[in-house]
């Protein structure tokens, strides 16, 4: 497409990231995404979730935090999406006390769990040996029912 002229922008990028991430070619989704300075392009919120989600779904969480990180020292704000994928990635590695320290990050700033990871969560408090504190962090953000009692209670 550049060969042809084609004036690529970063949605365009996004799409082919996303299709290399979810085809499993994530070494090509990283160059594509590596070389978007060069190209004059900045990554957007999506850019980075789909990288963040690819690299969780390799198992490769302390590069997605790394990124993570990176994402906002660019000055680029992670969303509830981003948050979530993230989140989803330490729980499917069963980190779970990372996962809650990034949920209690998540709703200080005004985002919610989605339905996805409020049943992971749930599915791990049903396990034994779990670390307490889950339960009490758990509870900041799930919500009450009509005689104010948590869902985990």
């Amino acid at each position: 497409m550049e060969r042809n002229g084609l004036d690529l922008n970063v949605v365009m990028y996004n799409i082919l990231i996303d299709a290399f991430c979810k085809d499993k070619k994530l070494d090509t989704a990283r160059a594509l995404f590596n070389s978007l300075a060069s190209k004059g392009l900045d990554p957007n919120v999506k850019t980075y979730t789909m990288m963040i989600r690819g690299l969780c779904e390799e198992g490769l969480l302390h590069e997605a935090t790394k990124l993570f990180v990176k994402m906002e020292q660019n000055g680029c704000f992670p969303n509830d999406v981003t948050y979530n994928t993230i989140i989803r990635g330490f729980i499917g590695q069963h980190k779970c006390h990372e996962a809650l320290i990034l949920v209690e990050e998540m709703v200080q700033r005004g985002f919610s769990v989605d339905a996805s990871n409020s049943s992971l969560i749930v599915d791990i408090l049903s396990t034994k040996g779990q670390d307490p504190t889950l339960r009490e962090v758990i509870k900041k953000f799930m919500p009450k029912d009509s005689h104010g009692m948590h869902d985990i209670e």
